[in-house]
């Protein structure tokens, strides 16, 4: 609320104080002219009235100054609010969202590329290993799902999921489970749990420890 318009209300609950004290004394007057035919009380009566109708008059002035500093201060938000819009929606444009996702997709990119450069990576090293006879090191062979063995890990060429779409999904769901935790812990629950996969077991860990030192500085 405008100074202008907190002034404008305070001056009308004055005047309507002022009349309805007029009222009361002019209704008492009117009862002793009345009862009593007195001429004083008929003087004072008079001199109510011309008072009471001034009352009238000021609270109706004070009541359109109400109305000029509403509309005045109405005109004010609405230029203030067009003002934070624009300012905020420029902030946010249509050029920094395109950065924004330019940056994404060379991120998605690089995921993609070193995933499927993993999954290639164990392909190539499971027909290596069969070729030179390896089958101390070879735990499972059906057909091309093969599970061997390389300085003690062990390496699915079925079932790791390290490829660049399987990457995604876990980016994904890693990012979703992070959105639940603060509405859960409000609750006075634990945040979801980290899907069991490899490297969003590890994604959750390395993204704890950002969260933590980011909040210990």
């Amino acid at each position: 609320m405008t100074a202008e318009l907190a002034e404008a209300r305070a001056q009308l609950e004055d005047a309507r104080r002022e009349k309805a004290e007029l009222d009361g004394l002019i209704a008492g007057l009117e009862a002793q002219v009345v009862d009593e035919e007195s001429a004083e009380a008929e003087r004072r009566l008079a001199e109510q009235y011309s008072l009471e109708r001034l009352a009238r008059v000021r609270q109706e002035a004070a009541r359109k100054r109400v109305e000029r500093a509403e509309v005045a201060e109405l005109r004010e938000r609405r230029e203030a609010a067009v003002r934070a819009a624009a300012e905020e929606l420029e902030s946010l444009g249509l050029e920094r969202l395109a950065e924004a996702c330019e940056e994404a997709l060379r991120a998605i990119g690089r995921v993609c590329e070193l995933g499927d450069a993993r999954q290639a990576a164990v392909v190539r090293h499971a027909k290596a290993f069969l070729e030179l006879g390896m089958l101390d090191r070879v735990h499972h062979h059906a057909g091309s799902w093969v599970v061997f063995e390389a300085d003690g890990v062990r390496y699915d060429t079925q079932n790791e999921h390290l490829d660049g779409r399987a990457l995604l999904t876990v980016v994904e769901g890693e990012r979703h489970r992070r959105t639940l935790i603060p509405g859960r812990r409000a609750k006075g629950f634990t945040g979801p749990e980290p899907d069991r996969h490899p490297v969003a077991q590890l994604l959750a860990k390395r993204l704890d420890a950002a969260q933590a030192a980011g909040g210990a500085e």
